[in-house]
């Protein structure tokens, strides 16, 4: 294992933190962990969760003789990539400008590096999963918020002021895109119909069953998508679209109507030549991302 080139990634979210190995051919050493991020809690409580899950993998490394070339952690923005710094988070509401990737850099000593989650999840999928080889990926993050990032040959397009494919934000209906397509949408637009407070895993269950609120719901989720696809591959007219995240494995309630839409509302050469793919990396893609992020 000592010449193996090896990374430790951390998928840094509202609801988790998750940690592993990774390998620079993308292979996952050993078991990854995960912990909740108790993103309510102070940002000491936040930042000690993540030492102790990087500290694990570290033991593991000295124990089995691993290299270590560095950690890479995957975090929800928006950041500023290049200082490392969280910046007005809406999913780490108390880490606010916290200047997280030198906190971790100055304590463990070793290379670290940071960027947006949605971006480094899908530098993964470009390197190791769905994406490979693929010359431009347009890559869509569903899980508790709404993530987009953009691939151009192996290197993530961040843009003039780094927040490129921060389109969560965007405006849609009365609020903004992520009110309608995110874990937290599927909530939302549920409860507001059936009076039922349910997760997403929930009401995709009740779906799958004939339940019509949830049908519903979903059905009100995939135009939202759609609409903001069409206007993704409008403007950089990409390979495959890659979609990943915990929503992404309801895709069966969704996808053929995504598809139907987007190809309606896009332009006629990418229609007949677009591809959705699933992410191929798993529960792993967060953390594997991450990794990619120090082998890119």
């Amino acid at each position: 294992m000592k010449n193996n080139k090896v990374a430790i990634g951390v998928d840094i979210g509202g609801t988790k933190i998750k940690t592993g190995l990774v390998r620079s051919d993308g292979q996952i050493i050993g078991e990854s962990i995960t912990i909740p991020t108790g993103a309510s809690e102070q940002k000491e409580a936040i930042v000690g969760r993540i030492i102790e899950s990087i500290n694990h993998f570290l033991h593991i490394a000295q124990c089995e003789n691993i290299d270590i070339q560095g950690i890479g952690m995957g975090v929800t923005g928006p950041l500023d990539i290049k200082n490392g710094k969280i910046l007005q988070c809406p999913n780490l509401p108390t880490m606010d400008f916290y200047p997280l990737r030198e906190t971790i850099k100055e304590h463990f000593k070793i290379p670290v590096f940071m960027n947006n989650d949605a971006n480094a999840m899908i530098l993964g999928e470009s390197l190791w999963g769905a994406g490979k080889g693929f010359d431009c990926v347009l890559g869509v993050t569903l899980g508790t918020g709404f993530g987009c990032a953009i691939i151009k040959q192996n290197e993530i397009w961040i843009g003039a002021t780094e927040t490129a494919g921060e389109i969560w934000i965007s405006p849609y209906k009365k609020g903004i895109i992520e009110d309608y397509v995110s874990g937290n949408a599927i909530n939302r637009i549920f409860k507001k119909r059936s009076g039922k407070d349910c997760s997403a895993i929930e009401v995709a269950d009740f779906a799958r069953k004939g339940d019509e609120i949830a049908i519903k719901t979903w059905n009100e989720f995939s135009k939202a998508l759609a609409y903001a696809l069409a206007w993704s591959v409008n403007l950089i007219d990409p390979d495959v679209i890659v979609l990943g995240g915990s929503i992404a494995n309801s895709m069966d309630l969704f996808l053929s109507s995504v598809e139907k839409m987007l190809r309606k509302h896009i332009c006629p050469v990418p229609a007949e030549t677009i591809r959705i793919a699933k992410a191929q990396l798993g529960d792993n893609a967060g953390f594997a991302g991450a990794a990619a992020l120090v082998f890119s």
